[in-house]
């Protein structure tokens, strides 16, 4: 009996994958300050605050996986962390590693920040807009978060820096609570960002006559009602574009698009957005702000 048992428990080790770790086995559940030593090694190259910015050193692999770190010369257990495994190879994947599976979700609530935000900074904005030259628009508010970013649409931020301008050490959560904002997720969390469908529009301009140096809110109508990130939205109406591309007397993009399918099924919205969705019949809402019955391309 105690031989079969023993036969069971050597199968069950074999069967563990420690290629993969995951934050929802028991055993990793304790302290995030177990593993995790705050700062790490060089957080001044990619954090303003003494940051978690790689992963956790051997000491901490080694204290319960002391087996699997010294079994062969390519320890299976190594893959998780580095590029590739062997006694000299020290290259690791980028913290955190862009192809894993997300294991955490993040709680921000967007309005209890927009109050925050708005009474922080009522105060600056009255100072820099005296101080403004003449027609200058200043909005402090999500931008101090959402930057600019490479492409057409906001950054969304990548670290703690400006989760810990507030949350360093005076405003809960603070920086040593991890679980104020990182909810464990079971196993994965699946959920990606929110869906981006117009491919070439620009916050900061889009041309001589554009204007989309607006209040966030003007467009993202909803987004301060949010207390979770669960399930959040771009939320931006239809009527957000069409007070300016849809107009008498301004342009009619909406239309001249929509009059374009009537001749040519298949051809491809491009004004908004790229070919994939270009290509796709326009919903309901587009049609009712051209005043037109919707239609099927096929």
């Amino acid at each position: 009996m105690k031989l079969f048992l023993l036969l069971i428990a050597v199968i069950s080790v074999t069967q563990i994958d420690y290629s993969k770790f995951s934050h929802s086995t028991k055993q990793h559940q304790a302290e995030c300050k177990t593993c995790h030593v705050v700062p790490t090694k060089e957080w001044t190259r990619l954090s303003k605050f003494p940051d978690i910015v790689d992963y956790p050193d051997h000491d901490a692999c080694v204290s319960c996986h002391r087996r699997q770190f010294f079994r062969g010369a390519r320890p299976q257990i190594c893959s998780v962390c580095h590029e590739k495994t062997g006694p000299r190879e020290a290259a690791r994947y980028a913290f955190r590693n862009p192809t894993s599976r997300l294991q955490f979700t993040i709680e921000f609530p967007h309005d209890k920040h927009q109050d925050v935000i708005a009474r922080l900074f009522r105060r600056r904005e009255r100072v820099e807009l005296a101080h403004a030259p003449p027609q200058q628009q200043n909005y402090n508010n999500c931008t101090i978060c959402h930057a600019p970013a490479t492409t057409t649409f906001k950054a969304s931020p990548t670290n703690h820096g400006s989760c810990f301008n507030c949350h360093w050490k005076s405003q809960p959560p603070v920086a040593n609570d991890c679980k104020g904002c990182h909810k464990l997720s079971a196993p994965y969390n699946a959920a990606a960002g929110p869906t981006r469908i117009s491919a070439k529009f620009i916050h900061e301009g889009g041309g001589e006559k554009a204007n989309h140096v607006l209040e966030c809110t003007a467009c993202h109508i909803n987004i301060t009602k949010s207390a979770t990130l669960r399930g959040l939205k771009p939320d931006v109406p239809i009527t957000a574009c069409t007070e300016c591309h849809n107009k008498d007397g301004l342009r009619q993009d909406v239309s001249k698009e929509l009059a374009a399918i009537d001749k040519n099924r298949a051809f491809v919205c491009a004004y908004c957005h790229d070919s994939k969705v270009g290509s796709l019949d326009p919903p309901a809402s587009h049609y009712l702000i051209a005043e037109r019955q919707p239609m099927k391309r096929k």
